[in-house]
C-alpha cells in the first residue's frame, strides 16, 4: 500500500477478523495474533493507538486523529507521516483491512 492510498478518502481502514487481542498494559503494548497469517504482533502504544482508531474510517482522518493525540510531542506533518507508515505497515502484516 503506497502513501498515496493511504491518503486517498476512498480508503477505509478496519480491523481484520478474528483478531486475539491480549493489553499488555504494564509494558504499555497490545499483544496481537493473527489467525490467518498465524503470528504474534507486539504494538506500541502508537500502533495500538492507530488500530484502535481504525473502526472503518479514512486513513486521513486517522492520521489526523493521531497528530492531534501527539501535538505538541511530534510535529504534524511528522505525525501524519508516522501514522500513515504504521496503517501500512499494520494492513502488510494482516492485522488492518483496507476498504
Amino acid at each position: 500500500m503506497s502513501e498515496s492510498d493511504v491518503r486517498s478518502p476512498a480508503v477505509r481502514y478496519s480491523k481484520a477478523p478474528d483478531l486475539r487481542l491480549r493489553p499488555v498494559e504494564a509494558a504499555g503494548c497490545l499483544m496481537v495474533f493473527t489467525p490467518e497469517r498465524p503470528k504474534v504482533h507486539w504494538l506500541n502504544l502508537a500502533g495500538w493507538y492507530l488500530f484502535e482508531l481504525s473502526d472503518g474510517s479514512s486513513g486521513e482522518r486517522i492520521a489526523a486523529e493521531y497528530a492531534e493525540a501527539v501535538a505538541g510531542q511530534v510535529p504534524h506533518e511528522t505525525a501524519l507521516d508516522q501514522a500513515r507508515e504504521c496503517l501500512a505497515d499494520l494492513v502488510a502484516r494482516g492485522i488492518l483491512t483496507t476498504a
